[in-house]
């Protein structure tokens, strides 16, 4: 194989395959990228064995080839060289980088030990414009469990309909949801279909894509999934399985109701964390009455008091939060004014829009003592 090829090219398509080298390595492929000449450049993969990205990058083909070199330190290095690159596999064992004045010969892993992927038999075919599908990822992943014991709750349910996709994540304590609308076709005789994405994976395609109007394309099996943005495609089986029915969950009426500014009682609840965190239980405390909400903090090293003017409805009411958790959900919503609705001091606090249903989140309280 003998390809040459601009070093900024080839850094943005390792940026994105080099998202599937695995933090520790098994099997000697797994720390390699194949390389592979195409009619119109060459594609990279990189796969830990369940996730694998390609990524094609324009190239001047030579001599059609294929190789499996070391990821990172082929990345190391052209990222330390500027222009014109050629890379020469010079036998089986070997391949050679030139760069103006430079030459680093680099070995070559076996590369009929590197997988084939698995393409994906579409089921359902959804596609979003980036920054829709960024900003709702944004929103949600906070809320996936990390724990593998609940493999479930470690991942994010798709769900999609004839005009909306909406997004899920859940670890017991919070939930979170975000709605994307965007018509598109449904399998005959399908109104909804639900996958269970893998959430680290959907977070990591979130960062990897620009804040763009071009589209995402998710191609989903009932056991697999694609997807593809621009010239880079990311390949993973789904999370099987049932997942819980957060429906049964949300509540559907409400005693006590508020409206407030969301910049307002994010920075309030920000101040008062930082006294919340030297306590014992991180927490704090929300008094809703007429017109106004007051959160306050207590710790040994000093305490906090945080009043702010709102809109309110229903019954009075003292509730407590983890002031991590309740902090997760204000700081990813970017609507003007915020919902808060609750039923009583150890039931679940749901967070919406003023109006529509963009998104929602359920924070569960803490139970206080009297």
């Amino acid at each position: 194989m003998k390809i040459a090829f601009n070093a900024s090219d080839f850094n943005h398509g390792m940026s994105m395959v080099s998202h599937a080298l695995p933090a520790r390595v098994i099997k000697p492929y797994q720390e390699g990228v194949f390389i592979e000449t195409l009619d119109t450049g060459v594609r990279l993969t990189v796969t830990d064995g369940e996730v694998a990205i390609q990524s094609i990058i324009p190239a001047e083909v030579r001599e059609d080839g294929s190789a499996l070199l070391p990821a990172r330190l082929l990345g190391e290095l052209v990222r330390n060289l500027e222009g014109n690159v050629e890379l020469d596999t010079e036998s089986n064992e070997a391949a050679v980088v030139r760069n103006k004045g430079s030459k680093t010969r680099l070995v070559l892993f076996a590369a009929d030990d590197f997988p084939d992927i698995q393409q994906v038999v579409p089921e359902s075919v959804t596609s979003i414009a980036q920054s829709q599908f960024k900003n709702a990822v944004r929103g949600i992943i906070f809320a996936i469990a990390t724990d593998e014991t609940r493999r479930i709750l470690t991942g994010c349910l798709m769900e999609t309909s004839a005009d909306e996709v909406r997004f899920t994540c859940l670890d017991g304590y919070r939930l979170a949801m975000q709605r994307v609308y965007c018509r598109h076709e449904m399998p005959e005789g399908k109104d909804l279909l639900s996958y269970i994405l893998p959430g680290a994976l959907v977070g990591n395609i979130s960062r990897m894509l620009p804040d763009a109007d071009q589209p995402i394309t998710l191609t989903l099996s009932r056991t697999h999934m694609m997807a593809e943005f621009g010239e880079t495609k990311v390949f993973s089986p789904l999370i099987l399985g049932e997942y819980i029915n957060y429906r049964q969950i949300l509540p559907t009426s409400w005693t006590t109701a508020l409206r407030v500014n969301r910049a307002a009682i994010s920075a309030a609840i920000q101040r008062a964390s930082l006294i919340a965190r030297e306590g014992s239980n991180n927490l704090l405390k929300l008094r809703i009455e007429d017109q106004a909400l007051t959160i306050s903090a207590m710790a040994e090293k000093g305490a906090a008091n945080e009043q702010i003017p709102i809109d309110f409805d229903g019954n009075p009411l003292n509730i407590a939060f983890n002031a991590t958790y309740l902090n997760d959900v204000i700081k990813n919503i970017d609507t003007e004014d915020l919902s808060m609705r609750f039923n009583t001091n150890v039931s679940p606090c749901v967070v919406c829009p003023v109006s529509g249903n963009q998104y929602t989140y359920l924070v569960l309280p803490v139970r206080m003592s009297d």
